[in-house]
């Protein structure tokens, strides 16, 4: 990516040392125009020469204007492909981490799923409160009974 825009760089300096495009269709306006004056005042071997120049400035003007074409194509189409390399790396590395989130997800979901509620109670009673200690535990009274009343019921 950076090599080329540095190419791209590069080619815009070197482009703009020798001569901008701009400047490049001035010198080609300036010959159309000198030209036509020439063709106006003077003969034709003096306007051959001038028609000569114009077709080089013509031919230069061309050639600038393509490789401008090509450097801005080839610029494009680096951006573009790295754009896509971003955002299909982007892309990829959001799937890989939602996947494992809904992996995760599945997983707990199965083992809310597969709990026994009955059998985690009994579990749960069984190493709480051992069997000796809830046969030898005198009942409770309740609100309408009064402590006498639990001694003679036993």
């Amino acid at each position: 990516s950076s090599g080329i825009n540095a190419e791209v760089r590069e080619a815009v300096v070197s482009t703009q040392s020798t001569g901008t495009l701009c400047t490049a269709r001035d010198k080609e306006a300036k010959a159309v125009r000198t030209l036509e004056k020439t063709k106006c005042k003077e003969g034709s071997k003096k306007a051959d020469q001038v028609a000569a120049d114009l077709a080089a400035k013509q031919a230069e003007l061309a050639r600038k204007t393509g490789e401008i074409t090509a450097l801005m194509q080839q610029f494009h189409s680096q951006k573009l492909g790295d754009l896509k390399l971003l955002l299909s790396t982007y892309s990829h590395i959001q799937m890989m981490s939602h996947a494992r989130a809904l992996e995760f997800y599945t997983r707990s979901y199965q083992d809310m799923v597969d709990i026994n509620v009955g059998e985690y109670v009994e579990t749960v009673m069984n190493e709480t409160m051992p069997l000796s200690i809830s046969q030898s535990t005198p009942a409770l009274a309740t609100p309408n009974q009064s402590i006498d009343q639990l001694n003679v019921t036993k």
